[in-house]
């Protein structure tokens, strides 16, 4: 993966994916919706390529079928369209206000897609083992023992297998898989007492403990978080007055400015921004050889 954006300090990544999460989950405000939705579209696919196709069909049958909820249940609205089978009205208004929840929830999925490659465990555990040294402590178990549990799990299935443990029918997968997993259970209960004597043994919990990490606030971080914050700052100000704002019923009125859109465009696109300027500064360099 060839993203400048997650070369920044974990700082700046987290600091991003909470400004645009809180945008996405607390206003209802349509072209606020479509430019979030959009946006992570775009950074999902630039950090997946093509790989990130299937997911992306998953979202848009979520999308869908929660568009689709919300005129089945919610009749409220000016502007009939027709009538259900059931004899309740299907509104206009009632459709638009279940695409618009339903482009937050596609947009929130694909956000935490690139969260998740974003912010690694490493960065998670460096933003918080000052702060919150236990909560960073039980976490760096949490990323260890997950595979560990897993790969185990995957040896003991096999294991059986060799055994001659019976897998046809279904009757028999359920009591391989119970089996699998009392027998997987057993071992991680086992390990984590042996991991807790281990820790108590080394003096863990006795004096303060001090935490290392290999990231360091560049100038370039601290202007991505200003550039971000003052954005942010803007958008909460133009919401606040009321120049940003989409009325469902009892008919649609939706107030925008073009200011307002194009900040929060510039906001959601900040990682694609960072990685375009990078491309034409890495061009520039290697026109220069």
């Amino acid at each position: 993966m060839t993203d400048e954006f997650s070369r920044f300090h974990p700082a700046v990544n987290f600091i991003f994916y909470v400004l645009v999460l809180v945008m996405t989950m607390f206003q209802m405000q349509i072209g606020f919706i479509i430019i979030t939705f959009v946006c992570a579209c775009m950074y999902h696919l630039y950090l997946k390529k093509r790989s990130g196709l299937k997911y992306l069909k998953i979202v848009i049958f979520v999308f869908i079928a929660s568009a689709i909820i919300n005129p089945l249940f919610s009749h409220r609205g000016a502007t009939l369209l027709f009538y259900l089978f059931t004899q309740n009205p299907v509104t206009l208004e009632s459709l638009i206000y279940g695409l618009a929840t339903a482009g937050i929830i596609a947009a929130m999925l694909l956000w935490f897609s690139t969260f998740n490659i974003i912010m690694t465990g490493d960065k998670l555990l460096a933003g918080i083992g000052k702060v919150m040294p236990h909560v960073a402590t039980f976490l760096s178990m949490i990323f260890r023992f997950v595979p560990k549990y897993t790969k185990q799990a995957k040896a003991v299935l096999q294991a059986n297998k060799a055994l001659g443990a019976p897998t046809v029918g279904i009757k028999n997968k359920i009591k391989t898989q119970a089996q699998v997993f009392s027998i997987t259970t057993t071992w991680a209960l086992e390990n984590s007492v042996d991991t807790a004597d281990s820790m108590r043994a080394r003096g863990y919990g006795i004096g303060k403990r001090t935490s290392y990490n290999n990231y360091r606030i560049q100038k370039r971080d601290v202007t991505v978080i200003l550039y971000m914050v003052l954005l942010f700052v803007f958008l909460c100000l133009e919401i606040t007055m009321g120049r940003v704002e989409t009325y469902y019923y009892p008919i649609v009125r939706i107030k925008g400015t073009v200011v307002a859109y194009t900040a929060y465009t510039m906001l959601c696109m900040t990682p694609i921004i960072i990685n375009v300027m990078e491309e034409i500064r890495w061009r520039r360099l290697r026109s220069k050889i």
